[in-house]
């Protein structure tokens, strides 16, 4: 029998803060919201002593008889238990959440007032919707959905009316309101597919993306509108790379309307940047190291890149590697010590280690290098193969050959039972495989030292970083 420590129900009350859970246990006594006694009884064995963050295993056959203590455990009825108290709970997540946005909210009223035909209440309720989404300080996709929501709530409205009077209908302001935010969505889904594409190798097709951007071209006025000209930009860096018009564009919009998205959506607009300077970076242009540092310091400055009190692991250890491209090893020791509490637990001690271990390497320190990658444990598989990849150099550079040609027998086997790595995976095979002819070289050859740097220059895909140790071992044989 399975504990309870796994069902939904406990892993929803673990990520409630303690203003949720008071609030959970009045929305529970509520009859309005629920009339089951057992039910109550459940959520009070739960919430006693915070008894759902417990790790031990929560039986269920305790509980099921501290709700029901003269009945014998009966796991039907357990079950139908927890059906109810999850539907009592997902009913005040809903709840609390159209709470929280007060558009959202007053369109549901507006929705009320007009089929029970209460027109006073409406049109006050609705210039008070009008004025309230007016003033929301946010320009974003999520605006201009609401502004066709509003045109549309109004069109049904007044559509009522027509039939009895001449109206003027707002029939431009939906198709406008609606084409703006089908223009925006369609553009910033374009961003995140062509995040996909690279990372996983998938050919997304994107619907009616090329005739969008034509359309944005043909009439330029679409850019004005804070949402289309982000996602538009972004979009045209991503798809074309090597125009740098679209990356001042992205940049440009992105210091005019920085304060126009909340915070979460404009982490995901840094990210477009910041990946697209990445992307330059490996294919050799140095300029872009200085610039992605830029951007996410300034994203830790804004604190644009925290998700619920916690940073990515990911972004965290961008951080690292591009500051270490710019040596500015103090700056890099302190980001570490100082920002690894935004690290979840479950990566924390890995990827601080993962960190340290690279910021020695860099530093020519390799003991030390090899002790954090000792300690280093994770099964993030990039970051795995990476810290694979510093000791291969490692091994390489200390003359430990038996050590190395062992592990790039591994590495190669592993990597070829790997099938989602995208750009990653070809390049690490490509540093096993020209680290591989490295110690075949023979001192006294120079046709052969010829042949392999040319190999080395001419790999693609290899980061700039990797491609440099090689052509710096090569040099040194």
């Amino acid at each position: 029998m399975s504990p309870m420590n796994n069902s939904r129900l406990i892993e929803i009350l673990r990520v409630f803060n303690k203003k949720e859970i008071r609030n959970l246990r009045k929305w529970i006594i509520s009859p309005i919201s629920n009339q089951r006694e057992d039910v109550i009884l459940l959520f009070e064995c739960l919430l006693k002593d915070e008894r759902y963050r417990e790790n031990n295993s929560l039986s269920k056959t305790k509980i099921f008889h501290e709700v029901y203590s003269d009945l014998p455990y009966d796991d039907a009825k357990m079950r139908q238990l927890v059906f109810f108290a999850m539907k009592t709970l997902e009913e005040y997540i809903i709840y609390t959440e159209l709470r929280k946005d007060e558009i959202k909210a007053k369109i549901a009223l507006a929705d009320f007032y007009r089929t029970r035909k209460l027109e006073k209440a409406y049109l006050k309720n609705y210039k008070q919707l009008l004025n309230i989404h007016e003033l929301h300080p946010h320009r974003n996709t999520d605006y201009l959905r609401k502004e066709y929501l509003i045109q549309l709530e109004n069109y049904e409205f007044w559509i009522k009316k027509s039939r009895t009077k001449k109206i003027n209908l707002n029939i431009l302001e939906v198709s406008k309101s609606l084409y703006h935010s089908f223009i925006a969505d369609q553009l910033r889904q374009g961003c995140l597919m062509h995040a996909f594409r690279s990372l996983y190798e998938t050919n997304y097709k994107i619907g009616l993306i090329d005739e969008i951007a034509a359309e944005i071209i043909r009439d330029p006025s679409l850019l004005e509108i804070p949402a289309i000209s982000i996602y538009f930009y972004g979009y045209k860096t991503n798809l074309e790379k090597e125009n740098p018009d679209h990356y001042k564009n992205l940049k440009k919009a992105i210091k005019q309307y920085e304060n126009l998205f909340p915070t979460d959506e404009f982490g995901d607009i840094y990210h477009i940047a910041i990946n697209h300077c990445i992307g330059q970076m490996n294919r050799g242009k140095d300029e872009f190291i200085r610039e992605a540092f830029e951007l996410f310091q300034k994203g830790f400055q804004k604190e644009i890149f925290l998700e619920n009190n916690f940073v990515s692991p990911w972004t965290f250890h961008n951080v690292v590697v591009i500051g270490l491209k710019l040596k500015d090893f103090e700056v890099i020791k302190n980001f570490i010590n100082d920002n690894q509490i935004y690290l979840e637990d479950k990566f924390r001690e890995s990827f601080v280690n993962y960190s340290f271990a690279l910021f020695y390497y860099e530093k020519g320190d390799f003991s030390k290098a090899m002790n954090y990658l000792l300690q280093y444990e994770h099964d993030e598989m990039v970051i795995n193969v990476r810290a694979k990849i510093m000791l291969i150099k490692i091994y390489y550079q200390q003359d430990e050959i038996n050590a190395l040609e062992s592990l790039l027998g591994s590495m190669r086997t592993y990597l070829s039972r790997k099938k989602v790595m995208g750009y990653h995976k070809d390049n690490f095979k490509n540093i096993i495989r020209l680290t591989k002819k490295l110690l075949k070289i023979k001192t006294y050859d120079k046709d052969q030292k010829l042949k392999l740097k040319a190999l080395i220059e001419a790999a693609n895909p290899l980061t700039t970083s990797d491609r440099n140790w090689l052509l710096a071992q090569l040099e040194n044989i």
